[in-house]
């Protein structure tokens, strides 16, 4: 085989995989972006009309942590001070979402703005999205929202019931943000 025939095909050779490469390269997926929508539960008259049931609470025991397919769960006793919308128990087990590693008494929320995480003796108002809020051994409630009761028992009555009372005239899932998936 003469030298001329071995360095044009190792030139061919070379181009080849270099195109090939190059349309790898270009065609390679980066990820995708999509929009992860929600009520906007920085509204309370959202969180009132988006909620089956809404209570100022006090968290009596934090009673289980628990860690299942990368996410991390906290249930709550809590003794019912004042229910503002819906059915509640003079006592219910309230879950709620909470970062994974939590450490007795120090479960950090996964949106600290919208959902502070239940602490034993203090004051809460509760918004329930899915369970029982009749407090029946066995049952729990699932908690989207969790706010100190800043206002006191009497002050939360009032506020909410006028958010109860004015459901929002725009789409109450207008909250929307663009998540980038990478590829796997």
């Amino acid at each position: 085989m003469s030298v001329k025939i071995w360095v044009g095909g190792c030139l061919a050779a070379a181009v080849a995989a270099v195109g090939a490469a190059w349309f790898t390269a270009a065609t390679q997926e980066t990820g995708t972006t999509h929009a992860v929508c929600g009520p906007d539960l920085r509204r309370d008259d959202v969180v009132a009309a988006q909620s089956k049931a809404v209570a100022v609470v006090e968290a009596v025991e934090n009673t289980r942590y628990r860690e299942d397919g990368g996410s991390a769960y906290l249930t709550t006793r809590v003794k019912t001070l004042e229910p503002l919308k819906g059915q509640f128990g003079a006592a219910l087990d309230v879950t709620q979402g909470v970062k994974n590693g939590g450490t007795p008494g120090r479960y950090a929320p996964e949106d600290p703005d919208r959902y502070a995480g239940l602490e034993p003796g203090r004051q809460y108002v509760v918004a329930v999205q899915s369970g029982s809020t009749a407090g029946t051994a066995g049952t729990e409630a699932w908690a989207w929202y969790a706010e100190p009761a800043q206002r006191g028992v009497a002050g939360e009555r009032e506020h909410w019931q006028e958010a109860i009372a004015s459901p929002p005239e725009d789409a109450v899932n207008s909250s929307c943000e663009d998540v980038d998936a990478p590829t796997g």
